[in-house]
């Protein structure tokens, strides 16, 4: 890694981290940043990468190929935490995983690493947390639960919320990261509403009555062109981990 960096920012997803990954890869040089283009206004000198699922797919692949299944998962796993600078960081065990392999996982003495690893157990318990707690208002066709946490731990949890059955349909909304699990009828799926116009309920009876009817009367189910991020896009990006 080698020359003048460049200044990428991507969609927000998953996916378009993966291409503006891939941009500062093949571009030879360290990245000077990688940025959310929603929470950051885009300069003159940045350069705002297309996402690309084909791309993304290559590169979460080949992390896989060249390291290991449990770089590939820490991959996704880091991304969902909430650590400042976390894209330089993840660009950094990305670049040195291609590298070096699968040996990059057990590195203790990296700075980096012990950062990534500590983050991702923070995560995990942090997603334990949520789950044990959870508090579903119960409501005439459905139960609704709000959560906020700090990191992104509704992809963790999904699995175990589905396996539940005391409750038939659902709703889980993440407040803080604008994403919503829901189970109605014998379809499941966790969505990126960040494009909504979603109020700041005060409770979950709120949440209830405001996103209940989108999820019953399919609103969110809409088809999107895969490059673009719009709302309620059922294209379930990789770190969503579609069951």
């Amino acid at each position: 890694m080698s020359g003048q960096g460049i200044k990428y920012t991507y969609d927000g997803t998953f996916e378009g981290y993966l291409c503006a990954v891939l941009a500062a890869l093949r571009s030879g040089k360290v990245p000077v940043s990688i940025t959310d283009r929603r929470l950051y206004p885009a300069g003159d000198d940045e350069i705002n990468v297309v996402t690309s699922l084909k791309d993304a797919q290559y590169l979460y692949s080949m992390i896989s190929a060249r390291s290991s299944a449990e770089v590939q998962q820490m991959t996704s796993d880091f991304f969902l935490t909430d650590v400042r600078g976390l894209e330089i960081d993840l660009y950094k065990m990305i670049f040195c995983s291609l590298k070096y392999g699968a040996r990059v996982a057990e590195d203790y003495t990296s700075g980096t690493m012990r950062k990534i690893q500590m983050s991702i157990r923070d995560l995990y318990r942090e997603a334990q947390s949520v789950l044990s707690g959870l508090d579903f208002y119960l409501g005439e066709e459905a139960a609704c639960a709000v959560i906020n946490p700090r990191n992104s731990v509704l992809p963790i949890i999904r699995q175990p919320v589905l396996k539940r059955r005391e409750i038939d349909d659902f709703i889980i909304y993440d407040k803080r990261h604008h994403l919503l699990l829901e189970r109605y009828g014998e379809q499941n799926m966790l969505l990126d509403i960040s494009d909504f116009p979603v109020p700041d309920f005060r409770n979950p009876p709120e949440a209830y009555a405001y996103l209940w009817p989108f999820i019953r009367d399919r609103r969110f189910d809409v088809m999107v062109n895969p490059t673009q991020k719009k709302s309620g896009s059922t294209i379930e990006p990789l770190w969503l981990k579609a069951s």
